[in-house]
C-alpha cells in the first residue's frame, strides 16, 4: 500500500482471525484502513488458531509490509482472548479495533483521534454504524445508532450493549487497567464496557457513521439455542460481578427468547427497533474506488 501522500497516526488498529475469516472480506477491510488519507502506524493480526491455505497465502503477502504485525496462535482461544494478546502487543496508546469482514468509512481514524487528543477524559469513543445487506442490495442500508453522551451510555447500556464494538479507539491503558478482554463468547465487548462504566470511565459515541457492517452475517451467528446459552452466561456473570443488576434479568430472558424464535418473527422485531432507521448512502461507490486503487489488495487477491 502506497504510504507517499499518507499521513500516519500514532494508533494500533487490532483484529483476529480465524480458520472462517472470509479472505475477501479480509483485504476490503484492510483496504479500508489504508486507502485513507490518515492511516495508523500498525496494525496487529492475531492468528487465532489453525487458518487455510489461502489465508496463510495472504498472510506472507502482508508480512512484506512492515505495518503489518502478526501473530499467530497455536490453538483456538475464542475472540476474548485473542484480543487480550493482541492488546499487549499494541505498542501505541491509542487502539483502534476493526471487524475483518466490516468496512471502514471515510477518515473513520482521524476523526475518532482528534477526539481522544482534544478530550483527554473520555477513554473510549465509538460511532453509529451503517448496517447493510449485501453490497448488491442497493440503496438498502440501515443506521444503527447508539447514546452518544456517557450518562446515555451508561443508561442504555442496562438493557443493550451501548457500544458498536467494530467502531471503538480506547486508550490502551486503561482497558488494561480493568482487566482487558476476558473469554466471554459472543459478549467480549459488552462485558468490557460494563466493566469500564463500572470503573468510572467516560465513554462517548459519535452519531455520524464511520464503519460499514454486513448485518446478514452479524445475525447468523446471533440465533439459535447456542447463542442463547452463551448469552444468559454473560448475564449470570455480569449480575455475579454486579456489572448487572438483577432488575435487567426480565429483559434479558426476553431477548434470550427472541434468539429462538423463527427468522420472520426477527424481522418483524428489527423493523420495530427505534435504533434502526433506514438510510440513503452510497457505500457501492466507496468500495469501488477502494478497489480500484492500484495499492488495494482487494484488486490483486487472485495474485497472492
Amino acid at each position: 500500500m502506497n504510504k507517499l501522500t499518507k499521513k500516519v497516526l500514532p494508533i494500533s488498529c487490532l483484529c483476529s482471525i480465524y480458520i472462517n475469516t472470509d479472505l475477501k472480506d479480509f483485504a476490503l477491510a484492510l483496504d479500508s484502513l489504508l486507502i485513507q488519507d490518515y492511516i495508523p502506524n500498525e496494525i496487529i493480526i492475531i492468528i487465532d488458531g489453525v487458518i487455510n491455505n489461502d489465508l496463510k497465502k495472504f498472510i506472507n503477502y502482508l508480512e512484506v509490509n512492515k505495518i503489518f504485525k502478526i501473530y499467530n496462535l497455536n490453538k483456538n482461544t475464542g475472540l476474548g482472548n485473542a484480543l487480550r494478546i493482541g492488546l499487549e502487543k499494541c505498542n501505541n496508546e491509542f487502539v483502534a479495533r476493526f471487524d475483518t469482514d466490516d468496512i471502514n468509512l471515510k477518515d473513520r481514524l482521524k476523526i475518532q483521534y482528534d477526539i481522544l487528543k482534544l478530550r483527554p477524559d473520555i477513554s473510549i469513543i465509538g460511532s453509529s454504524i451503517i448496517e447493510y445487506k449485501s453490497i448488491e442490495c442497493v440503496g438498502e442500508y440501515g443506521l444503527k445508532k447508539v447514546p452518544q453522551d456517557n450518562n446515555d451510555i451508561i443508561k442504555y447500556s442496562i438493557f443493550r450493549n451501548p457500544i458498536n464494538h467494530p467502531s471503538v479507539i480506547f486508550r490502551k491503558s486503561k482497558i488494561i487497567n480493568i482487566g482487558s478482554y476476558q473469554d466471554i463468547r459472543y459478549f467480549e465487548d459488552y462485558d468490557l464496557w460494563l466493566r469500564c462504566i463500572k470503573n468510572q470511565l467516560i465513554l462517548n459515541n459519535l452519531e455520524t457513521p464511520l464503519v460499514a457492517m454486513q448485518r446478514e452475517k452479524y445475525l447468523s451467528k446471533r440465533k439459535g439455542m447456542k447463542y442463547a446459552f452463551y448469552e444468559f452466561n454473560f448475564l449470570r456473570k455480569s449480575i455475579m460481578n454486579r456489572t448487572l443488576l438483577k432488575r435487567s434479568i426480565p429483559f434479558y430472558i426476553i431477548r434470550i427468547i427472541i434468539r429462538l424464535i423463527p427468522d420472520n418473527f426477527i424481522s418483524i422485531i428489527q423493523c420495530l427497533d427505534n435504533k434502526r432507521n433506514l438510510i440513503k448512502f452510497n457505500l457501492e461507490e466507496y468500495i469501488i474506488n477502494i478497489k480500484n486503487n492500484p495499492f488495494s489488495y482487494s484488486s490483486k487477491l487472485n495474485k497472492y
